[in-house]
């Protein structure tokens, strides 16, 4: 495709605002529940078709919730189109992840530690609370990466403006950070190959810094419907290939190994990429006077709150023994995940009620 007009495309409103990425904030935030909902039995044996096997594959099916959350980040802060400076992220942007990571860390510190059950400031207690507290909670590794990412944003932007390499940067991106470890999995491929490659340093390319920039150049590129159909299916390839292999990996070994259906593996940006397209184009003309949107725009300003509240539900819920395996998988996953967004919604809405906390952790 040319580097005219048609490679880039608009999906704004006029209002300016962009109202598919409210519905795929929301989606996303749904299935970071439902991921975590499951994972309270996933690594439980015994290991079999049913009912693990579903359990795994609504995992799966929700394993593009933190890749379309990073590429959602990387197409807002990304585009040089946007006023954002050095300063404005180091003074505005980068305090409030700090301010909402130690507030809510703090809160599940106190449930952590043993405070609650203990009612003693012994040095175990505290030594665990002062970890806790810095280290955060297990799914707040999410804002280690987002820091990372607001970071080196300054960077980035300049890339994004040379559609080009942005693309060679993709592609080397996903050979080198996906692809090439996966293939490196197989059996004898790393005693040969992996050792080599292993001493070549392409830190800055691996890891999440792919989502981000891939979010900025397929939420402004105008792909062709061929080229859709190609993506739809590179996409589907990608998730059937991860369920595939998580799941006969698993009942091979009879051992819980998450290795192959994290966020690094090959199958899951192909699929991650193809789900965002499909949010913008679907999604690009809403009606946002509608209800529903009404609805979805108000649980979308609150979604930030929920990703880092959403654990507070899951805790009670595992204590009272309310897990998937409490009845079958297709009623218990969908049912718990939407309890829990409940009780969580319910929650942050609660807290941003409060002066200041609102702009501060929500």
């Amino acid at each position: 495709m040319s580097e005219g007009a048609k490679t880039t495309v608009t999906t704004q409103s006029p209002a300016g605002r962009e109202y598919y990425m409210d519905i795929a904030r929301v989606l996303s935030m749904v299935s970071v529940i439902m991921i975590h909902v499951g994972a309270i039995t996933w690594y439980d044996g015994p290991f079999s078709i049913y009912p693990w096997g579903v359990t795994n594959l609504f995992d799966i099916l929700s394993r593009y919730c933190v890749p379309v959350f990073l590429m959602m980040s990387g197409y807002l802060f990304l585009d040089p189109n946007r006023n954002i400076s050095v300063r404005k992220m180091y003074t505005r942007y980068l305090p409030r992840l700090l301010a909402a990571f130690f507030f809510w860390s703090f809160l599940y510190a106190i449930i952590t530690s043993g405070f609650l059950t203990q009612r003693t400031f012994s040095e175990e207690v505290v030594s665990k609370f002062i970890h806790n507290l810095f280290f955060g909670h297990y799914h707040m590794w999410y804002m280690y990466i987002i820091v990372g990412m607001y970071i080196i944003t300054p960077a980035l932007r300049g890339l994004v403006k040379d559609r080009q390499a942005l693309r060679y940067f993709l592609i080397a991106a996903y050979v080198i950070s996906y692809l090439i470890p996966n293939i490196m999995m197989l059996p004898h491929i790393y005693e040969h190959v992996g050792l080599y490659f292993n001493r070549l340093e392409f830190a800055f390319v691996s890891g999440y810094v792919f989502y981000y920039a891939a979010g900025y150049y397929v939420a402004t590129e105008e792909f062709t419907d061929k080229q859709k159909k190609l993506i739809y299916l590179l996409g589907l390839i990608g998730l059937l290939g991860t369920v595939i292999t998580m799941t006969t990996y698993v009942l091979v070994t009879q051992y819980p190994n998450s290795v192959y259906h994290e966020y690094y593996t090959a199958g899951i940006p192909l699929y991650s990429i193809a789900v965002f397209i499909f949010f913008r184009d679907r999604f690009a003309n809403v009606d946002p006077q509608s209800k529903p949107m009404k609805v979805i725009m108000w649980l979308s300003r609150l979604s930030f709150g929920v990703y880092m509240a959403h654990d507070f539900g899951l805790i009670v819920f595992k204590k009272l023994g309310l897990v998937t395996t409490m009845c079958t998988p297709f009623i218990s996953m969908p049912l718990l995940t939407l309890m829990d967004l409940a009780i969580t919604v319910f929650i942050v809405w609660v807290v941003s009620l409060i002066p200041g906390l609102k702009k501060w952790v929500i």
